[in-house]
């Protein structure tokens, strides 16, 4: 009897589908921060029901943006933060990633540091 046959798992692109053992492997053997997976390969997230890969080769920066959000509350006002997990590729922003956990994408940016080090971190205000 043969063995049990396993289907390649096939992850979004930012130009199509990729699919293959590299990124098999590299997805299963990331570091998972929060909401994000952070491979050899690139980023891996969560869209819905789509895996998306954001790999480094076409990312050119990665930075949190940070979203203050004011609420009324019965007793009185509470202010919350997100952060946003945001990837610069060919000029345009993409994933998007939502979390409140600011120290986690903290550690996601020093992973991708320490894994593209082609890949400018933080966020740079152009004039």
């Amino acid at each position: 009897m043969g063995g049990i046959l396993v289907a390649e798992k096939t992850f979004a692109g930012l130009e199509g589908k990729l699919t293959g053992p590299e990124y098999d492997r590299d997805f299963e053997t990331a570091e998972r921060i929060d909401k994000l997976w952070v491979g050899s390969l690139g980023v891996y997230y969560k869209d819905g029901f789509k895996t998306r890969c954001i790999r480094y080769s076409e990312m050119e920066r990665a930075f949190i943006r940070i979203q203050g959000v004011k609420s009324r509350m019965c007793c009185g006002q509470a202010n919350f933060e997100y952060s946003r997990m945001v990837f610069v590729c060919g000029g345009k922003e993409y994933a998007d990633v939502m979390t409140e956990d600011n120290k986690a994408m903290d550690r996601a940016l020093e992973a991708i540091a320490g894994k593209a080090p082609n890949v400018k971190i933080g966020f740079v205000k152009e004039a």
